[in-house]
């Protein structure tokens, strides 16, 4: 140590000796010599020296052959402890290595490289904030505990575990300065973010601070408040537990030095304390206090209680900061014991009490009056959070009658009118285009493309590889023969042959498809995997030959990793566990090992810190298959903003900032900012230079397929229910009494089924007041006290559009049917529900479609799909539109024919009678059944109320029970044409 230090031990030293003279009664000796042991001991007694008289200890147990007695259990325990780690630290040596493969294979060794370097560097300097101050204070309280021998307590003698106990708390510090490393570790992006993150060039409204301190800032200094509280802590009880220790051997006495090593401790962490009520402050905007806890932001109470609270517990901490290092220089132990009390005091009264009377006597019987402008300041922060203050709002009634002029003027919304539900499609595709059952359809996609110069609305899904059967899932099959899906299957939305099923633009394999792809083969998509290993000597199955078996390939991407040599195999041997990695003879120099072929997984690895859309989608441009995949950076830390619950639960800022394109045969990824004012999304691009790419780098091909995210347009709907209104005095006034709340539609679709939902669905149509079709992204919204349309939300995404958004706002007074409200229309009208009831009596269940509620002009079409599953068919067949307007009903066979019934051009036909009229069968067994047919039919008729129906049902039955009477040679009674008879 220094001299200054020595001088002041030896100062504070001398204190403590002269006010223990003085409490004795016994004159000050002055300074000791320097020959007294340094214990207070004369020389030569028995405090001579830092260490007690020697005791003869226990004679060493001796085995028959004279050896000494060894314990083995220690040894044992050591060594497993050691294999533990050894393989531990092989385990995750094995897996760092092979990733750095892997990220290299793929060109992105920089953003590994960046996170490891991030967690080494911060976890070194965790440990070292830890360690060093830890270990001197252990060494401090080492050197300065006092040295009077200790007397025996009775006849009991005390036994020396200082020892035992001072290596125990080193060990202590070790652990524990490693569990420090490994939290400054795990918190690399929040420091990261703090480095890089710069300002949002928006304030906080209530404290004055800009949107980028919450987000970048206060994360981190909470985090190393909240550490630095914690290491104090410790600290201060490694040092106790040290003079604990010296105290089996010394005399425990709390002099001079013990005094200010200790008050300093404890004055540092009320520093910290303190620095933490400011935080405290600072998160105010995130408080839940106001109007029963339904809103987040610093309310009333929150800025002239609680806040005043925080500013006196601050300079209460202080207070007894000071107070606890003027206890190294004055022996204030009443004052310090006074100050506790009083912090404590004022944490319950100011903190906790005071805030509590002010809410309940002040703010709950005044809450309106006094929380007005703390509601606005939370609308218009919730608003600017999810960009609902970019919505452009316009008028819509509703009311313009559906006439043929402005059909006409909407004949491309009617040409992209969407009758495939992805649902019932999916199982259509699965049962038609899956070919061999090692293929798999996961998904339905929509998209646009061009198709003979017309834009068109396609539904998209890809073939790819799934599960082998079961006698077949040999480990050559499962990883070197098939190892890849293999084309696509697309349909026009309303593509529908005459029998019900898909009119295909793209079907089967190697078929002349309308949507050319020049590389079908599937080897990364949507579907869970294991690795691969290609180029080797056992070719790949690529594609079935009929009866033939099947056509070969191998792949020749790049971003495979090598295992062509002896220690890249073992490599990944040790991480997949597989020893045939390392005894196939099938591999070559040069095989290469696909592995995180599922894109979810591809893509979260390389970045962890974006949020990613549900649903990725397939696109084919350039001859190639691609996955598109909108990411996110989300925050739960914007201030003043309300959480979302649904969509990416308990986030209150969301950004579409990034596209993700992973080509679905070489497994490339590419990272495009889609939203460069995101501050978020810039730090991140500081943080990984050359990951995030420009949006002008992606291919024209590709960007002509940019969708509006579905998650995303939920989420702000979601959000747009509530805070649709205006952020001033007025707007929260209606927040407030909940007076115009909105909620998301219902729909109905079985027959029998509770409904879900209304989801956003994408379309081609025509905006009110555009010019040309366009495709959109929209979501009927109805009012939460009653089921009518009270909005519609839509998307634009065309070049020049994206990401604009429109709510067309229905007046107040509207009575504009909603969804609900249509489809129990439907399920009133006699003829639909009659049909309904026949379809589902004659072996076949009725599946119906999502209601899509289309904008033409300023009048609403209403459009269901309905499909029918037999049970002689496992895949469902479209069979009916169902088309609807304010006040009328259409069900026919095709949408022109649907408009036509609308428009009152004709007619919805009766239900058809099926064979009435016609040949009648010539056996029993045929007319028995028959018969059963039209008695069925009759009483769903009857039960519809189609009298018509019901009679012509009961006069074929009529016919058909005489002929059985001819047939066996009995009359036949005549059936009552009477329902009651």
């Amino acid at each position: 140590m220094s001299s200054w230090f020595d001088k002041l031990l030896e100062d504070l030293q001398r204190r403590q000796a002269e006010q223990d003279a003085r409490r004795e009664g016994r004159p000050f000796p002055g300074p000791r010599p320097t020959n007294d042991g340094g214990n207070g001991a004369p020389p030569g007694g028995p405090g001579d020296g830092d260490e007690p008289p020697v005791r003869p200890g226990r004679p060493r147990v001796l085995r028959p052959d004279g050896r000494p007695s060894q314990p083995r259990w220690g040894l044992l325990i050591g060594i497993g402890l050691a294999a533990f780690i050894l393989f531990g630290v092989l385990g995750g040596l094995v897996e760092l290595i092979t990733d750095l493969m892997w990220y290299s294979a793929l060109g992105r060794t920089n953003v590994l490289t960046t996170r490891i370097w991030a967690q080494v560097i911060l976890f070194v300097l965790g440990t070292a904030a830890f360690v060093v101050p830890a270990l001197l204070s252990v060494w401090l309280a080492r050197r300065i505990a006092p040295r009077v021998p200790i007397r025996r307590l009775s006849i009991l003698e005390l036994p020396d575990a200082s020892r035992a106990i001072t290596i125990g708390i080193a060990v202590a510090v070790a652990l524990l300065a490693l569990v420090s490393g490994a939290a400054w570790a795990s918190n690399w992006q929040t420091t990261l973010l703090y480095v890089n993150g710069g300002e949002f060039g928006t304030v906080d409204p209530n404290l004055g601070r800009d949107i980028g301190f919450y987000i970048f800032d206060l994360p981190f200094w909470r985090f190393v408040q909240g550490w630095g509280v914690t290491s104090l802590i410790v600290i201060l009880l490694l040092s106790l537990g040290t003079y604990a220790a010296g105290a089996l051997r010394w005399e425990l006495r709390l002099t001079a030095p013990v005094r200010a090593h200790l008050s300093t401790l404890g004055a540092l962490l009320l520093l910290v304390i303190a620095a933490g009520y400011q935080l405290d402050i600072a998160e105010l905007p995130f408080s839940t206090r106001g109007i029963g806890g339904t809103m987040q932001a610093a309310s009333y109470t929150d800025m002239h209680a609680q806040l005043p609270a925080f500013v006196i517990l601050t300079f209460a901490a202080l207070a007894a900061a000071a107070l606890l290092l003027a206890n190294i220089w004055f022996k204030t132990l009443w004052a310090i014991t006074l100050a506790a009390g009083a912090w404590i005091g004022i944490s319950v009264l100011v903190g906790g009490v005071y805030p509590g009377i002010v809410q309940r006597f002040s703010v709950e019987p005044n809450e309106l009056a006094l929380e007005r402008q703390y509601i606005a300041r939370h609308i218009e922060s919730t608003r600017a959070a999810y960009g609902l203050d970019a919505i452009d709002v316009r008028p819509f009634t509703g009311e313009q009658t559906l006439s043929r002029p402005l059909v006409n003027e909407n004949q491309a919304t009617l040409d992209n009118m969407r009758l495939w539900d992805y649902r019932p499609l999916l199982v259509t595709f699965g049962q038609q285009q899956i070919l061999r059952q090692y293929y798999q359809f996961l998904d339905v996609d929509i998209d646009r493309y061009a198709v003979d110069g017309e834009p068109r609305q396609i539904m998209l899904s890809a073939r790819e590889i799934g599960d082998l059967p079961q006698n077949a899932q040999t480990w050559t099959n499962e990883r070197l023969v098939f190892t890849h899906g293999y084309g696509i299957t697309a349909v026009p939305v309303n593509g529908v042959t005459p029998e019900g099923q898909p009119d295909y633009l793209v079907s089967g394999i190697n078929r002349e498809p309308e949507l050319p792809v020049a590389e079908p083969r599937l080897y990364f998509g949507e579907s869970a995997s294991s690795y691969v290993v290609v180029s080797t000597r056992t070719d790949e199955f690529d594609y079935p030959l009929g009866d033939e078996g099947g056509e070969t390939t191998t792949w020749n991407g790049s971003t495979g990793v090598s295992v062509g040599n002896p220690l890249s195999r073992f490599l990944f041997a040790l991480r997949f566990g597989d020893l045939n990695l390392m005894i196939s003879n099938q591999l070559t120099d040069s095989s290469q090992i696909l592995f995180r072929r599922q894109i979810k997984e591809r893509v979260g690895e390389i970045a962890p810190f974006l949020s990613y859309d549900r649903d990725p989608y397939l696109v084919s441009a350039d001859g190639r298959v691609v996955w598109m995949w909108d990411a996110y950076t989300v925050s739960d830390r914007y201030p003043n903003a309300q959480p979302l619950t649904d969509i990416f639960p308990g986030a209150n800022y969301v950004r579409n900032s990034v596209k993700v394109v992973i080509d679905a045969y070489d497994g490339s990824v590419r990272f495009f900012i889609a939203d460069p004012s995101d501050p978020i999304v810039n730090a991140y691009a500081a943080i990984f230079p050359g990951l995030l790419e420009p949006l002008d780098a992606m291919p024209e091909a590709l960007r002509a397929h940019l969708r509006y995210p579905e998650d995303l347009f939920t989420a702000q709907n979601e959000a747009y229910l509530l805070y649709h209104v205006s952020a001033d005095e007025a707007g929260a006034g209606t927040f407030y009494n909940q007076e115009d709340r909105w909620s998301f539609p219902s729909q109905q679709t079985e027959v029998d089924d509770a409904g879900r939902i209304v989801e956003p669905y994408y379309v081609i149509m025509k905006l009110p007041g555009e010019e040309d079709a366009e495709f959109i992204l929209i979501q009927p919204l109805v009012a939460a006290s009653r089921p009518n349309m009270i909005s519609w939300v839509a998307a634009r995404m065309d070049p020049g559009h994206y990401g604009e958004r429109i709510s067309f706002r229905f007046p107040s007074d509207s009575t504009t049917l909603g969804p609900a409200q249509i489809q129990a229309r439907i399920n009133q009208d006699s003829t639909i529900s009659a049909q309904f009831t026949l379809w589902s009596r004659a072996g076949s269940s009725v599946v119906r479609g999502d209601l899509l509620v289309l904008p033409m002009g300023d009048s609403i079409l209403y459009v269901e799909p309905i499909f029918l599953r037999s049970t002689e068919s496992s895949f469902p067949e479209f069979k009916r539109v169902i088309l609807a307007s304010q006040n009328k009903l259409a069900f026919a066979e095709t949408v022109e024919e649907g408009i036509r019934q609308l428009l009152g051009e004709s007619v919805i036909p009766p239900i058809d009678p099926g064979n009435g009229g016609g040949e009648l069968p010539g056996d029993i067994a045929a007319l028995v059944a028959r018969a059963s047919e039209l008695y069925d039919q009759a009483q769903a008729a009857l039960l519809a109320g189609n009298l018509g129906t019901y009679q012509a049902r009961i006069d074929e039955l009529a016919r058909v029970i005489d002929r059985l009477g001819e047939l066996t040679g009995t009359p036949a009674p005549a059936p009552s044409a009477s329902p009651g008879g």
